[in-house]
């Protein structure tokens, strides 16, 4: 009885350090955590910055950890059409993104048009981090079925 009750001791403390440790990689999280912030009327350089958090809310809300892209001044997300995360949003919606230690409540809009600057970007910023991604033919299937968003200031 005393293993039983340790064993059950030992799965909700994992489960708990778990629900608080995610997202990692492409599990996704509930929790965004940063400072809360209004966005900047110019955003910062970031270039250097791979990977952002974004929250989208639901019944359970999820959060992912999700590549970016700056352009002209306008913040946008790629992801698969299949992604969770991506059906959850839609044709766009509220959002929260983290970058570093900032949370931004940002309105996600779906872009149908004019979306090749953007791919083309989001390419440039990540081919070199990510040859194997962007050398494979999964990288030409990802695009094809790709999501993008503008990311708005609220």
């Amino acid at each position: 009885m005393k293993a039983l009750k340790i064993g059950v001791g030992v799965i909700v403390v994992t489960l708990v350090v778990l629900v608080f440790s995610l997202p990692i990689t492409t599990t996704p999280g509930f929790f965004i955590f940063g400072n809360a912030s209004v966005a900047p009327a110019n955003w910062p350089d970031t270039s250097s910055i791979l990977e952002t958090k974004i929250r989208v809310p639901g019944i359970i809300p999820r959060v992912v950890i999700i590549w970016f892209v700056e352009v002209d001044n306008d913040m946008y997300i790629v992801g698969s059409r299949a992604n969770g995360w991506t059906s959850m949003l839609g044709d766009g919606g509220p959002i929260h993104m983290r970058i570093e230690d900032l949370t931004y409540p940002l309105l996600a809009e779906r872009v149908s048009a004019g979306t090749a600057e953007v791919l083309q970007a989001w390419e440039a910023k990540y081919t070199a981090g990510y040859p194997e991604f962007f050398n494979s033919s999964a990288a030409d299937e990802y695009l094809i079925e790709s999501a993008v968003y503008r990311l708005m200031r609220l």
